[in-house]
């Protein structure tokens, strides 16, 4: 800019106080503070609430990845939650086993309270979730665990999903000769026969 006046300073504008910005210079900064900070807030919150996946560290969610069954017969499949060093399950806090399965495997019971654990009282809780075999061949038995983790200071919502593997054997095939009735032998007296 080309001053009007050689030598002669500008003027701030009117309304500009310390900083040469003025008020509306003083309320965008502050607006700004006030977004950023609120902004920082959410996304600690939404961290803090978001619920923590089966890859992070605190838990170990024990189960088998596959079970075998002979059809008709009942099994078991055994879930335990079992809290790192330092953790706990909340003993407050809802335990909750879901499971979900094809109909080639009948379930007793679809969900799993803290109550149904072999003992409700424990540090890592154990469920034995029961399922019992129609149906010949492969069937995926889906579990679904939700259950808070706590520290020293804060509890969280964990959940995690497992698939299980349930194998039914197929009867073994009837085999015609061998089911079938042995003639009798003639040549052989029979022992209700008098003579």
């Amino acid at each position: 800019m080309i001053d009007p006046v050689p030598g002669a300073a500008l003027a701030p504008p009117p309304g500009a106080g310390r900083g040469g910005a003025g008020v509306r210079g003083r309320r965008a900064r502050r607006v700004a503070a006030g977004a950023l900070v609120a902004g920082a807030l959410a996304a600690g919150a939404l961290a803090a609430c978001a619920p923590a996946h089966a890859d992070e560290p605190g838990y170990e969610l024990r189960v088998v990845d596959e079970v075998a069954l002979e059809l008709g017969a009942t099994g078991s499949i055994s879930v335990a939650i079992v809290p790192a060093a330092g953790r706990t399950v909340s003993g407050d806090g809802p335990v909750r086993v879901a499971v979900s399965a094809p109909d080639g495997v009948g379930l007793p019971r679809r969900r799993y309270a803290r109550k149904d654990a072999a003992d409700p009282a424990a540090d890592a809780p154990r469920f034995d979730v029961r399922l019992r075999a129609r149906e010949p061949g492969d069937h995926a038995v889906e579990l679904d665990v939700r259950f808070w983790l706590c520290g020293a200071r804060v509890c969280r919502p964990i959940t995690a999903t497992r698939t299980v593997l349930a194998r039914v054997a197929a009867p073994p095939p009837v085999d015609a000769a061998i089911d079938a009735a042995a003639p009798v032998d003639a040549g052989v007296p029979d022992a209700r026969r008098r003579r």
